[in-house]
């Protein structure tokens, strides 16, 4: 699970996790994800395909930027610094100020009501107490079938109770306007039904599309070449939601760390299996080494993610910092004003005043392409995950 320096210019595995750390492992970061446990396996491939490759593609166009670098302690990155959003056909004003983006797929056969509708309407689970910014219904055309010329209105609708149980009301969400031979992905906004459905859920009953052309006249939205629940799985509906972290979910990940430190303080140094290289029978040379940084890989897979859940990436470099700040703290061990300070202290008063102490000064970001238990596939930034330079504090 963990591959770190033997300090001979290797990455080597420092054995394998035992599996009570390894739940422990596994939890800590469920709760980095906003998650309290692991997703159960999906069974219907087909609805979750078309949503998959557009996410994975979001997923690729910020993975060259998790290189960045941060020094601040917020914990946010929005995901607007990294993405290209015309090239991927993107909104940039509901990717503007992002957090997080999912994508929700299809469920509309869930609802017994909606099911005789065949290809006109949707249904997407938004959970409550999303911060919804923007959100957007995708939809795929192909060349019409049936027609050779015209223009056709494409409405969404947002399905309304009506007084009685029987009733239901439609309310206009958007409209978009298609000639016939248009193809590729078509794109309708339902950021006031997405943002509805995630402040009270029972006011979600679905989406209703309908098809009219410049008589007025209704059509069948197959008929124009729209792809419904039939067609290819990499064309299949989804919406796409552009969301906030929520207040309650930062304040957990503040927690999560400051526990982390409080019980990494309480913590001696035989405690920690990968601090004493020599059990592994590498010689130790780190107190002979200059505060600098290390290897430190997390491969994903060996803590139990696999890729049904975590669809990428399978690991990553995290670096930790190690090493010596004796006297003379030279420039390139990044020391602080204080820590030169307390360096020299330190020589007149050795038993009263410590070493700095040799710590991460720069952190950069992963992006982690995750699945939920409704099948949804979320792209989140996480920073402060990476150490990038290290030094004397």
């Amino acid at each position: 699970s963990f591959y770190t320096d033997n300090n001979l210019g290797q990455s080597v595995p420092r054995g394998k996790v035992e599996s009570k750390q390894q739940e422990e492992v596994q939890q800590e970061l469920l709760e980095l994800m906003g998650l309290y446990s692991k997703p159960k396996t999906k069974s219907n491939e087909k609805i979750i395909q078309s949503a998959a490759i557009f996410m994975r593609k979001l997923y690729e166009s910020l993975k060259d930027e998790d290189s960045l670098e941060h020094t601040g302690d917020d914990t946010r990155i929005h995901i607007s610094s990294g993405i290209n959003a015309s090239a991927l056909g993107l909104d940039p004003a509901k990717v503007e100020g992002a957090d997080v983006i999912v994508s929700y797929v299809n469920n509309v056969r869930k609802v017994s009501t909606l099911r005789h509708e065949r290809d006109s309407s949707f249904y997407f689970e938004v959970p409550i107490g999303e911060q919804m910014k923007g959100a957007e219904l995708r939809l795929y055309k192909e060349v019409s079938p049936v027609y050779r010329s015209g223009t056709f209105s494409i409405n969404l609708y947002v399905i309304r109770q009506g007084q009685d149980w029987e009733d239901k009301i439609l309310e206009q969400e958007s409209v978009l306007e298609v000639e016939w031979d248009r193809t590729g992905w078509l794109i309708l906004d339902a950021t006031k039904a997405a943002g509805n459905w995630s402040s009270a859920s029972y006011m979600n009953m679905g989406l209703y599309l309908s098809v009219v052309d410049a008589n007025g006249k209704s059509h069948e939205p197959r008929d124009i070449g729209i792809v419904g629940r039939k067609g290819p799985a990499d064309k299949q509906s989804f919406l796409v939601g552009y969301q906030g972290i929520p207040s309650e979910l930062l304040s957990k990940v503040r927690s999560f760390r400051n526990r982390r430190s409080t019980e990494s303080d309480g913590k001696s140094y035989a405690d920690n299996p990968y601090a004493d290289y020599t059990r592994s029978g590498y010689p130790n040379y780190r107190a002979h080494n200059n505060c600098q940084r290390h290897n430190l890989y997390i491969n994903f897979r060996d803590l139990g993610f696999d890729q049904e859940f975590l669809i990428a990436p399978e690991g990553y470099s995290a670096f930790y910092c190690a090493g010596d700040c004796s006297f003379p703290l030279g420039i390139h061990m990044n020391a602080t004003n204080h820590a030169i300070v307390q360096t020299l202290v330190h020589l007149m008063e050795p038993y009263n005043v410590p070493k700095p102490c040799c710590a991460p000064t720069k952190f950069g970001t992963i992006t982690l392409l995750y699945s939920d238990d409704n099948s949804s596939v979320v792209l989140k930034r996480f920073r402060d995950m990476i150490v990038k330079a290290c030094g004397c504090h």
